[in-house]
């Protein structure tokens, strides 16, 4: 026996069929599911702070608008 053929028979499967009589299209479909339910996740590092265009700045007052200095006194 070859090395290859040896390792082949030593994996675990992904999946097992316990019953019923899926099609190659149903276990594709399943195996995609799962697929992509357990990817992702990784260790993600710390996002960079970007405010600009934040909701917030729309109900912040404008400076240097004819308004901006009401309370200035002469």
């Amino acid at each position: 026996m070859s090395e290859a053929s040896v390792n082949e028979s030593t994996e675990k499967p992904f999946l097992t069929v316990v019953s019923g009589n899926p099609t190659d299209e149903d276990v594709a479909v399943l195996v995609t599911v799962l697929a992509g339910a357990g990817a992702g996740g990784g260790e993600q590092g710390p996002e960079v702070r970007n405010d600009w265009g934040h909701p917030v700045d729309r109900l912040r007052p404008q400076w240097g608008a004819p308004s901006s200095f009401t309370n200035l006194r002469y």
